[in-house]
C-alpha cells in the first residue's frame, strides 16, 4: 500500500513527513493499527494511492516495507564484535 502525507505525524512507526509517499506494508496489524484511523476522514491525514497512480505519476516513495532496523543493527554488531 501506499500513502501520500497531507500533514506530518509522529508516530510508533516513524515521522511521517508532510508531502512524502511511503509505500507500507498493509499486512502487518502493526501498521493497519497505525494508519487505519489517519486514512479516515475529510481532511485524513494520509491518503492511499494504488501502484498505478504511482507509476503513472513516476512518483518517488520510500519504501518502509523491509525488515526493522532495529534488528539489522543488531546483527551487525553480533557479528563484528569477538
Amino acid at each position: 500500500m501506499y500513502v501520500k502525507v497531507n500533514s506530518t505525524r509522529h508516530t510508533i512507526l516513524g515521522t511521517f513527513r508532510f508531502g512524502c509517499v511511503y509505500k507500507l506494508d498493509d499486512k502487518d496489524a502493526k501498521t493497519r493499527k497505525v494508519t487505519k484511523p489517519l486514512m479516515e476522514g475529510d481532511d485524513a491525514p494520509l491518503k492511499r494511492l494504488t501502484a498505478k497512480q504511482v507509476q503513472a505519476q513516476s512518483i518517488r516513495y520510500l519504501d518502509l516495507t523491509g525488515p526493522a532496523n532495529e534488528d539489522a543493527d543488531e546483527d551487525e554488531t553480533e557479528e563484528g564484535g569477538d
